[in-house]
């Protein structure tokens, strides 16, 4: 009876040994951020569109140096109703061009250019966004595979605990209880890497697609972040941002938009022309000749309240403009110090973990390890200490991890990627 009591608990253990998890796949080279980032920028299917619809909008600003298509027109008059040979009736051929007034064709380019020119500056504020996008991804998907890793590196752990306990029992000087509490926090490690397996794979798919690779395409080995966090100074970094951010540049783009906009306004009052010319063919009558010219008086009296009103909806849109990048400004100087604290609190967190609790961990768990095999110390202990020395080194990496997306939202708020970790 003895002999069935010590199998039991064996039979368990080594079905547990034999589980067999999916791990997260690393089977491509070895991908560093910067050059995800520099193949993301390259090959990334939305700026790709977005470069591809700029170039198609460039080509818009020319198109107002012409003018617009001549007017062709034919007529004939005084055919008798009572007659269906029109040789006595009167035909008149006639062309027509309008001409903008001085200075509205170049007016409408710069406006045209400078709407393309907005257009333009969405690219990097994409570009930005993608980028760190790409920088939480792959900080995810780091922490994720380290999660793998140091929960596979417990159950082989538990795994030795597991089998001296057996030794510990089949001699008489354990209980089957410690046996099974290590057998139930196998298996709860092993759901628990399972979870992370899917949250390491769906983090490389979604890389991939910021790639512009195939969703299921393998992901190398990461680069692990680094730990330091050297910045200049708050003051420095937000007068960077206010240089380079590129929303701040699309809101000047849009400025200079709301600018040219009020000068095609203006152009408005000033009259455009027409001219015109023709031949007449008249029946049994030399042809003859017409011209005429005409001029828009855009001023009228019963059409200068439009005029006015266009102008001051210019104008004030010119001031909601400038407003708009003032605001633009305010928030992002909050953006940049939020971050910078952000990146230096990440960087504490992980120097502490990493030099102080990761250590002190380990070392609780040897101590209450020995105490156990001495008849000193209960086996609780040894589950406690196992788990809060897996907690400390995930929770290094997560600081590690938490450390590079702070560094990416304060490359978002500075509009530069001048603090890349791990390349």
């Amino acid at each position: 009876m003895s002999v069935i009591r010590s199998i039991r608990p064996l039979v368990l253990i080594v079905c547990l040994l034999t589980i067999a998890v999916p791990v997260a796949a690393q089977d491509g080279p070895p991908l560093t951020l910067q050059a995800a980032l520099d193949e993301a920028l390259s090959r990334n299917p939305e700026l790709i569109a977005l470069r591809a619809r700029l170039e198609a909008d460039r080509q818009r600003p020319g198109q107002e140096r012409y003018l617009m298509p001549l007017m062709l027109e034919a007529q004939i008059w005084q055919w008798p109703l009572n007659r269906i040979n029109p040789a006595g009736a009167t035909y008149m051929f006639m062309a027509e061009q309008m001409i903008p007034g001085r200075g509205k064709r170049t007016l409408r380019e710069r406006l045209m250019t400078a709407e393309v020119e907005a257009g333009a500056a969405a690219i990097p504020v994409r570009a930005r966004d993608i980028v760190g996008n790409i920088k939480r991804t792959y900080a995810e998907i780091f922490v994720a595979r380290k999660a793998v890793e140091v929960t596979t590196e417990t159950i082989a752990l538990l795994r030795q605990i597991a089998e001296g306990t057996q030794v510990r029992y089949a001699a008489g000087r354990g209980s089957q209880q410690d046996i099974l509490k290590v057998i139930v926090e196998i298996t709860r490690l092993h759901e628990e890497e399972l979870r992370l397996v899917e949250q390491a794979r769906m983090g490389e798919a979604r890389l991939n697609t910021l790639l512009g690779r195939d969703p299921a395409a393998p992901v190398g080995a990461l680069a692990e972040p680094r730990e330091d966090a050297v910045l200049p100074p708050v003051a420095e970094l937000q007068r960077m941002a206010i240089e380079r951010q590129p929303e701040l540049a699309m809101a000047r783009a849009e400025i200079a938009v709301a600018d040219a906009a009020v000068e095609v306004v203006r152009s408005a009052r000033r009259p455009d022309y027409f001219v015109r010319g023709g031949y007449m063919l008249m029946p049994g009558e030399a042809g003859a000749f017409t011209a005429g010219v005409g001029i828009t008086w855009n001023n009228a009296p019963w059409s200068r309240g439009r005029n006015d009103l266009a102008e001051q909806e210019a104008g004030l849109a010119v001031t909601a403009s400038r407003a708009g990048y003032d605001a633009a400004v305010n928030n992002l100087r909050l953006m940049v110090q939020e971050a910078y604290i952000r990146v230096e609190s990440a960087a504490g967190r992980a120097s502490l973990l990493r030099t102080s609790l990761v250590p002190q961990s380990s070392q609780a768990l040897d101590v209450s390890r020995v105490g156990y095999q001495s008849d000193r110390g209960d086996f609780l202990d040894i589950i406690d200490n196992q788990r809060l020395l897996a907690a400390a080194r995930l929770g290094y990496y997560r600081a590690l991890a938490d450390l590079e997306q702070a560094r990416a939202d304060l490359d978002r708020a500075v509009g530069i990627t001048a603090f890349r970790g791990g390349a």
